[in-house]
């Protein structure tokens, strides 16, 4: 009994290490379903445990619901790839692995479309090969089986042999083929796909072999090829009864069937043309063989057929001209151009110049009514010479042109005359590029309308209409100013200014091509000051220069736009300047209102109010005049000779010194600014002022007599500063020496109280001399 628990017990351990699956799934619509079904997966578990379902490849928890105890489910919707389904017991005490399911989506096949079958020959005739082939349909998405069924009859319907099945290859395209013998006349076949969603299969066909029969494809054809022609040979595997040769130029996608192939000789080709050459043969039954792979040989060169397409334009900055000419088209070039060739023909003179093959203009010397030639060369020749005439006449009308949105039209009428006109050239070209990007069309002489085409939008195009006559005359009509399309300019002009006095001499430069965007009809120029007020000028677009005069002395600020017929554009880059005040100008001004000032004065000066006022104010700026006394050479005097000179002292003063004279000086008091007062009399104003001594002058000669002078004192002169240093040099240089009187800048007396000052002394130099003789 025990050794049979260890048995069981043992049997329950090994089950639980195993990891037996805790649960089974399975799906309501079988393993495989069809796209966007509809179904439920089931999980029912072995234990009781809480259990999980999940899908996809990255398994994500799915919400499920109990279908009972042990057995949950999911609802799915509209599945439209294959997809993993799995369940898992959520109870970490059960040692048991997830049960899962994969479930694939697909469709049934579709019936098998467009079959058809061929008899193919082999390359020996021992036997041959039937192929069939046809259209499986939509993709199914699941693997499907196709196969092909086969009945042979050996030479009529009945008494069919066993019918056969062949496996067929391919996903969209299908095909499968079996080996018949030559005693087979007759085949029954049919095709047929299976999945696990479903099946079909085609009607049953017949088909004669003689009917399909088919020989192989013929090897490359073998091509030599002249300028105009090519020789075609064709080697076959086996025998055939009819062979068909196409050909095509390589530029084309059109084939063209070569009608005479007994002589295997193609001709009216194009010289230096590249085509490709296919073959593909037939038996006297049945059907044409497959194309064999194209050959493309090259036939050979010829000289040009056509002259070149020449016009000219006239350089002005170096006084030249430039000669223009159109690239040939390989049809009409022959061969590869190796270099063009150019004649001038002026007067008695002859110039040739060669023209690289990379070059479609050159630079020649400016003439007029002189002829150039240009040609160009290949391996085989030259082409015909296209001459053009040079006329640098000035143009006679200007025409009016229709835009429309993708073109424009040009009308004109042709002057009476005599001669007939040859032929018409219209050019065309951007404004400021007529030598970087020339465009012209030839036309018939008789033409008097042109449509042009090829102008691109935002771009401002002038240019003119030449009508050349047999007797090599020329009109010329001119016209400018056209654009298809426009939008604002996206810069402004670039602004140099010139700034001569109160006047600044604007020049400017236009915007890059790029940025017009259109013809520009007017420039503006913006002009602010430093009041941030803003002047603004408005100039034709052909000026590139405007004067603005007339400016006050300030700071300011210039800038400029360009407009188009769509608006104004950005603003170009801001200038600032400043206008000095002129010297000349400033020098005259400061000396007129000096001069107002002055007048002002003198006119106030005859105000009396006015003038006595002054007065009073000009007291307090006149500076203190120095006390005589105060001089070295009256304190020398006191100090050797003992001479008192002070004003306290009495009238009269002796000395015993011979070359002192001494000078009794009377000051008389005046009224204080009193215009009109004079001294009358010495007496009568003696007793209010104590007499005063002064010393005249000084001399070794001369002796002081002991009587003493009185002087008058009169205001109208006075002694200054200067004059005291004059006596003191006087001293030492022992000459003679006096007073020097000094006359008022003022018109009136100035009373200066009691104290003396030289502004109120008056001295008589006639009483000096005489005491000196």
């Amino acid at each position: 009994m025990a050794l049979v628990v260890s048995i069981l017990s043992a049997l329950l351990l090994t089950h639980v290490c195993t990891g037996d699956k805790s649960c089974e799934i399975w799906s309501s619509a079988g393993l495989v379903v069809q796209r966007n079904s509809t179904f439920q997966v089931y999980c029912t578990f072995k234990f009781n445990c809480k259990g999980s379902m999940y899908s996809g490849h990255r398994p994500l928890v799915q919400f499920h619901r109990k279908h009972n105890e042990t057995t949950i489910y999911l609802d799915v919707a509209h599945l439209s790839d294959h997809r993993t389904f799995s369940c898992n017991c959520d109870d970490p005490s059960s040692n048991t692995d997830p049960c899962g399911l994969d479930i694939l989506a697909g469709y049934p096949p579709d019936r098998p479309a467009n079959f058809s079958c061929v008899h193919q020959i082999s390359e020996f005739n021992h036997s041959s090969t039937v192929e069939c082939k046809w259209a499986s349909g939509r993709q199914t998405y699941i693997r499907s089986n196709a196969k092909l069924w086969v009945r042979t009859f050996s030479h009529n319907t009945s008494g069919a042999d066993e019918v056969s099945s062949v496996s067929a290859k391919g996903s969209s395209s299908v095909a499968a083929s079996f080996t018949v013998d030559t005693s087979v006349q007759v085949v029954s076949v049919w095709a047929s796909v299976t999945n696990q969603l479903g099946s079909a299969q085609t009607h049953q066909k017949n088909y004669t072999l003689s009917d399909i029969m088919m020989p192989p494809v013929p090897a490359p054809p073998q091509v030599h090829c002249w300028s105009r022609n090519c020789s075609i040979k064709v080697q076959q595997k086996v025998q055939t009864f009819a062979l068909n040769i196409d050909y095509r130029d390589v530029e084309e996608e059109q084939w063209t069937p070569h009608p005479n192939v007994s002589n295997g000789l193609v001709e009216s080709l194009q010289p230096y043309t590249l085509y490709q050459f296919r073959a593909r043969s037939k038996f006297a039954t049945g059907l044409w063989s497959d194309w064999s792979r194209p050959v493309s040989v090259r036939t050979q060169e010829e000289a040009p057929e056509r002259a070149l397409d020449v016009w000219y334009a006239v350089d002005p900055r170096t006084e030249s001209m430039r000669v223009y000419w159109k690239k040939l088209p390989l049809y009409v070039a022959h061969g590869k151009i190796l270099d063009y060739t150019i004649t001038v023909y002026h007067q008695n003179s002859v110039q040739t110049l060669n023209g690289s093959s990379d070059k479609q203009n050159i630079s020649v010397p400016l003439c007029s009514d002189c002829d150039v030639t240009v040609s160009a060369r290949n391996t085989k020749g030259h082409s015909p010479p296209a001459n053009i005439t040079i006329h640098t006449s000035e143009a006679k009308d200007v025409l009016v042109p229709v835009i429309n949105k993708n073109n424009v039209t040009l009308c004109w009428r042709q002057h009476a005359s005599a001669a007939l006109p040859l032929d018409c050239v219209v050019e065309w070209f951007p404004r400021g590029q007529k030598l970087e990007k020339m465009q012209w069309l030839r036309i018939s002489g008789n033409s008097s309308q042109v449509v042009i085409t090829d102008m691109e939008p935002f771009q401002c195009y002038e240019g003119s209409v030449y009508v050349f006559y047999s007797d090599k005359s020329m009109d010329r009509l001119r016209f400018s100013d056209i654009s298809i399309a426009d939008l604002a300019p996206t810069a402004g002009p670039s602004v140099e200014r010139l700034v001569e006095g109160t006047t600044v001499n604007v020049n400017w430069s236009e915007p890059d091509v790029g940025q017009h965007k259109g013809c520009i009809t007017t420039y503006t120029i913006y002009l602010e000051n430093s009041s941030r007020f803003v002047t603004t000028y408005n100039v034709s677009a052909s000026l590139r220069f405007h004067v603005i005069s007339g400016l006050s002395p300030a700071a300011y600020s210039i800038w400029m736009t360009a407009s188009t017929a769509k608006g104004e554009g950005k603003p170009g880059q801001k200038i600032n300047f400043f206008i000095q005040q002129d010297s000349q100008m400033a020098l005259i001004v400061k000396l007129a209102l000096l001069a107002v000032f002055m007048l002002f004065i003198l006119c106030a000066c005859h105000i009396p109010a006015v003038k006595e006022r002054m007065w009073v104010y000009l007291q307090y700026f006149m500076p203190d005049i120095p006390d005589p006394a105060n001089s070295k050479w009256a304190k020398d005097c006191l100090k050797e000779k003992d001479v008192s000179l002070h004003p306290q002292l009495s009238t009269t003063t002796e000395t015993e010194e011979e070359d002192l004279v001494c000078v009794q000086i009377q000051d008389l008091p005046r009224p204080l600014l009193s215009p009109q007062t004079s001294l009358t009399s010495d007496t009568d104003l003696r007793p209010l002022y104590p007499e005063i001594i002064y010393i005249t002058s000084l001399s070794h000669e001369s002796d002081c007599s002991g009587h003493t002078q009185t002087i008058s004192l009169d205001t109208n002169d006075y002694m200054s500063s200067h004059g005291t240093e004059a006596m003191s040099e006087a001293e030492d240089n022992e000459d003679f020496n006096t007073f020097f009187p000094s006359h008022s800048y003022f018109p009136e007396q100035l009373d200066f109280g009691p104290k003396l000052t030289l502004d109120a002394v008056r001295i008589g130099g006639g009483d000096f001399f005489s005491l000196a003789s």
